[in-house]
């Protein structure tokens, strides 16, 4: 069998990193250098695997223009740390490897002044569902046209953090809208979820789904504004329906796959006994 060679090792080690449960980066990060005889092999990639987690996990920081949330996202990208807030009417600088921001300038040319009007209305729209429907959400909208048509795409990402009853889950959903004012839209996004429990155990539930809709684009960017929204509640919260429905039948056909009819043996267990058994150690222990 032939050796692993050191660039399959740092490709296996990005691997874990990339995979990594919401907010257990650094934990991951701890345990795979553990796993390694010399863990400088990871230090030349570790800025971009750092970034592509980020940024695919859209993270959200307080913006330093502001009290709003801001997310680091692929489609707020000007450079390798330094991402577009279009609310705060900066540019955030981005530490990836402690996941903070380290300062901002402000928005250059960066901000479509042809969409401008729709953005905001947008974002003025869909932050108000986000703060309705995700408690601990972040919503961060994007603008931009070209010859034939406008578009805007919408990041929302809530996290819940509760290592101290072991678990810890992200939602994540991207949207974009392309249009004409006053033709159809197109509207398609994905949306991610990801839950990790831990507790005397290890499972994650990872889960997506793609979606598309269209409507008519309004001419008045307040009109449009609650049309998109209006479609965004009603896709998310069927997909949140399938969820539960998924949660109550999943014991009766996920979780029953998983396990034998009968023990390896081939005889029911006799669960009485077994509890007998146990309090009977336990009385001897004590």
């Amino acid at each position: 069998m032939a050796a692993v060679t050191a660039s399959e090792v740092v490709q296996i080690c990005n691997g874990f990193l990339l995979a990594s449960p919401p907010g257990e980066l650094m934990e991951v990060v701890t345990d795979v250098r553990g796993l390694l005889q010399n863990d400088a092999i990871l230090n030349d990639t570790a800025p971009a695997t750092f970034r592509e987690y980020n940024t695919e996990q859209m993270v959200q920081v307080k913006s330093p223009n502001g009290a709003h949330q801001v997310l680091i996202t692929k489609y707020g990208e000007i450079g390798t740390s330094e991402y577009l807030d279009p609310r705060g009417g900066v540019i955030v600088s981005f530490d990836h490897i402690r996941q903070e921001a380290t300062g901002s300038r402000a928005i250059g040319g960066e901000l479509d002044s042809t969409v401008e009007s729709f953005r905001r209305a947008v974002d003025d729209s869909v932050s108000a569902y986000t703060a309705e429907h995700y408690p601990n959400g972040a919503t961060t909208v994007y603008g931009s046209h070209d010859s034939s048509s406008h578009k805007i795409t919408i990041c929302i990402s809530s996290s819940r953090f509760n290592p101290g009853n072991f678990w810890n889950g992200r939602w994540r959903s991207a949207w974009t809208a392309t249009y004409k004012p006053g033709g159809n839209v197109t509207f398609t996004g994905t949306i991610k979820n990801q839950v990790h429990y831990y507790e005397d155990g290890n499972v994650q539930l990872v889960t997506s789904a793609n979606k598309t809709a269209s409507f008519s684009a309004p001419n008045d960017p307040k009109a449009f504004a609650e049309a998109l929204t209006k479609q965004l509640s009603k896709i998310e919260q069927d997909y949140h329906s399938s969820l539960e429905t998924s949660y109550t039948t999943m014991g009766e056909t996920t979780f029953k796959a998983l396990r034998r009819v009968l023990p390896i043996t081939r005889q029911r267990m006799d669960w009485d006994k077994i509890k007998a058994m146990k309090i009977s150690n336990e009385i001897g222990r004590n």
